[in-house]
């Protein structure tokens, strides 16, 4: 099972609510998919990377850190998200209603595979 994180880019951390819902993709042994952006993905990386969870796969647009993990690049955003949307089987969005990459990546997917959290 794959699992595409989205969050949005002006999150400074992680509220407990969303920790516990990474911890619960952890425990299903999905490989995670996440991209290089700034904030809510650069600091979902770095708790995965801490928990030394390995299956991570980074779509990456050449100008983050990866910390490691295996990178995909597919070119200037929105490509990574588009990307991610049609490999992942879930979705995991962090949603604060201000952020038009995450409500662009959730029309994306399918409602029935989204795990939606209100910010």
């Amino acid at each position: 099972m794959k699992v595409f994180f989205t969050g949005p880019e002006n999150l400074k951390k992680i509220p407990p609510k969303v920790s516990v819902r990474i911890l619960k993709v952890i425990s299903l042994n999905a490989e995670i998919l996440v991209g290089n952006c700034t904030d809510f993905d650069e600091i979902a990386l770095g708790i995965l990377f801490i928990l030394e969870y390995p299956n991570v796969t980074v779509y990456h647009t050449g100008n983050k850190e990866d910390l490691g993990y295996p990178i995909v690049n597919v070119g200037e955003y929105p490509a990574p998200d588009i990307a991610m949307s049609a490999e992942a089987d879930f979705m995991l969005a962090v949603c604060d209603g201000k952020t038009p990459r995450v409500t662009a990546n959730l029309q994306r997917m399918p409602a029935n595979r989204i795990r939606l959290i209100q910010l």
